[in-house]
């Protein structure tokens, strides 16, 4: 009989396997198997701090129609050794700007421009992932922290690390940056970006989650991504 460690490694592997092809951010997926934001981070999250257990395992599997005892089927993993290409990727990237965006003095925006195909050009990231986009920030509502006309690298696969800053995307369209600091009992707990304001949302308007991964002067934006050659 294998051992609990490996079981629930095995579990966790298989989970986020789930999540990707899927294809819902993780707040969707806790939405989904009925389980608050803050848990599901603990069971399924970048450093997990509890197992998966048998309850949590049978959950995910009814949630997404998989026969009992999906989650412990080792040969359901992908496993495969990082390539070139792989470790290139993690050396940089040149990320499209998804949206020009005007910030209102209430610190929401509308996004309008492109759909993340840099047809507002790039910037250049060390640490974004595939899906990472950046919005230029227009106006002042994020002043002086974030500069009229910075670009900000959103990376969906990046997990809201506590007192960093995360792009709220709420349901009715509108936009935020903010400081995130929670969800708790199924609303949001965010500070401002330039002061001490305490800010809550409902989690029921919010669409997704998106942590701000790097902050990108002007001066680095390229309206064509540069040939080495």
């Amino acid at each position: 009989m294998p051992d609990l460690l490996k079981i629930h490694e095995i579990r966790l592997l298989n989970a986020r396997k789930i999540m990707k092809e899927s294809g819902l951010d993780r707040t969707q997926f806790a939405e989904k198997i009925g389980m608050s934001y803050n848990l599901f981070s603990q069971y399924i999250g970048k450093n997990p701090k509890k197992n998966i257990g048998d309850d949590t395992a049978a959950k995910i599997e009814q949630a997404f129609l998989k026969p009992k005892g999906y989650l412990d089927q080792s040969a359901e993993i992908e496993t495969s050794k990082p390539t070139s290409n792989d470790r290139a990727e993690l050396s940089g990237r040149w990320v499209p700007v998804k949206s020009f965006s005007k910030m209102g003095l209430d610190g929401y925006f509308s996004e309008m421009g492109y759909d993340g195909n840099g047809g507002d050009g790039y910037v250049p990231s060390l640490t974004a992932g595939k899906y990472a986009y950046a919005v230029k920030g227009t106006g002042d509502s994020m002043y002086p922290v974030v500069r009229n006309g910075w670009f900000l690298v959103c990376d969906p696969d990046a997990e809201p690390q506590v007192t960093e800053f995360v792009e709220v995307q709420l349901k009715d369209g509108r936009r935020t940056i903010k400081e995130f600091i929670g969800i708790i009992g199924n609303v949001l707990h965010v500070l401002a970006v330039n002061g001490n304001e305490r800010i809550t949302i409902d989690m029921e308007d919010v669409e997704r989650i998106v942590p701000v991964v790097e902050i990108i002067p002007p001066s680095r934006h390229q309206h064509e991504i540069p040939l080495i050659g």
